[in-house]
């Protein structure tokens, strides 16, 4: 806990001379300019992730087996990445470019079973089970044997 106020205080400074190297490259007004897009596109990944983000990992793990840890954490890395382009500075844009590539790495099961994935059992595919009723054209309605309307084996 003792070295994270010194890598604050480090970040703290690097973003203030990255925000002065831009604006002696390209000028303050640029530097003012992309400082507001960061801004902006930040607010608008945040607002857009919502519950989005929890239900993209859900379905990443009820894909099957080869998923990896960095899919898995793909809605964390990307409201951190959204935060680190909220914050004004160059530093941190960089930070958060990293952390929106498209990383890969080894599967979590390599066995071939996710156990979070979810399959039907396959004898019960072609059965859908539930209760109907006919109606006639006159308006009667009646409920048929259930005998009746069972398929053959």
């Amino acid at each position: 806990m003792r070295y994270m106020s010194w890598a604050l205080l480090i970040l703290a400074a690097l973003e203030v001379i990255s925000i002065i190297l831009m604006s002696n490259l390209i000028g303050g007004g640029w530097t003012l300019l992309l400082i507001i897009l960061s801004i902006a596109c930040g607010v608008f990944m945040l607002r857009n992730i919502g519950l989005s983000g929890l239900f993209l990992a859900v379905a990443t793990i009820r894909t099957g087996s080869n998923v990896s840890l960095y899919q898995l954490l793909w809605p964390l890395r990307y409201v951190l990445a959204a935060i680190m382009l909220i914050s004004p500075g160059f530093v941190s844009d960089i930070f958060a470019a990293l952390l929106l590539l498209p990383f890969s790495g080894k599967p979590l099961a390599s066995t071939g079973s996710n156990p979070f994935s979810h399959t039907p059992q396959s004898d019960q595919n072609d059965i859908i089970e539930g209760e109907f009723t006919v109606e006639n054209n006159n308006g009667q309605s009646h409920r048929p044997n259930r005998q009746q309307h069972l398929p053959p084996r």
